[in-house]
């Protein structure tokens, strides 16, 4: 074997100092070879207690988690409330839910209201006219003028189709 060795650096013209050259660089090959297979030998790893971190982290979530169901509960709706057909974010408080003790809609129908020369108390006898819906009727009738047709009121923002067809037989021009 190491006739033939030779032999092979004989014919491969190999000097001397290029063959202590390459043993010293396959001789660090392999120690550093083995180095970094077993870190664990030269450099010990801390121990690192992870109990500390994930009692931190659960109450941190928890912390988040409780702060956004409080944020989930501004908008919510009112469990009175339930307009068929709207999300969630649609839904505003500002509407008054029908009330039992009120009149009802045969008494209501008996007295139209003129939505032309009506004060906001008297608008927000309405089924679902809040205080804000009233001001906003009231302010479009100052801006715009009367009120033509009972559809004009679709133009004040929160009122929609379903609301509309709600209050339609208990208004007048």
């Amino acid at each position: 074997m190491k006739r033939k060795l030779f032999y092979l650096l004989e014919r491969l013209q190999i000097k001397r100092s290029e063959r202590i050259a390459i043993s010293l660089l396959m001789v660090l090959t392999v120690i550093m070879t083995f180095a970094y297979a077993n870190t664990d030998l030269f450099i010990p790893e801390p121990e690192f207690d992870y109990s500390v971190s994930d009692s931190i982290f659960a109450a941190k979530s928890a912390q988040l988690a409780s702060e956004r169901e409080m944020i989930l509960e501004r908008y919510r709706p009112v469990d009175d409330v339930q307009l068929a057909g709207t999300s969630l974010i649609d839904v505003k408080i500002d509407t008054i839910p029908p009330d039992s003790t009120k009149q009802s809609t045969n008494e209501v129908s008996n007295s139209l209201i003129n939505i032309n020369t009506a004060s906001a108390e008297k608008l927000q006898e309405l089924p679902g006219i809040g205080p804000a819906y009233s001001t906003r009727i009231i302010e479009w009738r100052n801006k715009n003028g009367q009120f033509f047709s009972k559809e004009q009121l679709l133009e004040i923002k929160g009122i929609g189709e379903k609301r509309l067809e709600a209050i339609k037989p208990l208004i007048t021009l």
